[in-house]
């Protein structure tokens, strides 16, 4: 496994992603970004991401449930971060319903990106591990039948 952070960033504007690569500058953030639908898709063929944060709308017409269909394709699916200028609470319960990390309200402050885009990446990063530790072996269907016989209760037949 990787210890290289990849979030995906998919915004059409150009000012939004200098921001994030500004506030996301260091070693351990790789940032790699699509402008448009067809380049998510492209994206996530390509290589595998904890995150992707994208905006509500492209010009193109599509939208961020587009992306996270996409994503949900995905054995260990990155967590989709939604950017939106007009984030309300029907927005945010909708994102949150519908399986998304969370919403960012854009232009984006610093201090809501520095906490979210760590956590939803760490989350993506236990879900991995879980799915790639080494599955317990399953109980014999003997064993099982055994174990259920010592444990009814008295009487029961």
């Amino acid at each position: 496994m990787s210890d290289v952070r990849a979030i995906l960033v998919a915004l059409a504007c150009r000012e939004g992603g200098e921001r994030l690569r500004q506030m996301l500058s260091g070693t351990e953030w790789t940032l790699c970004f699509a402008p448009n639908f067809s380049d998510v898709e492209a994206a996530l063929r390509a290589s595998s991401f904890g995150a992707v944060i994208c905006e509500g709308h492209f010009t193109d017409g599509h939208c961020w449930k587009d992306v996270l269909i996409e994503i949900q394709r995905r054995p260990i699916p990155p967590q989709l971060i939604v950017a939106d200028r007009l984030a309300d609470e029907a927005l945010w319960a909708e994102v949150l319903d519908l399986g998304c990390y969370d919403l960012l309200i854009t232009p984006f402050a610093a201090g809501e990106v520095l906490r979210v885009v760590p956590m939803a990446w760490d989350f993506w990063k236990r879900e991995l591990e879980r799915a790639t530790a080494s599955p317990k072996r399953p109980m014999p269907a003997e064993a099982g039948r055994q174990s259920f016989k010592r444990g009814r209760a008295v009487g029961a037949d």
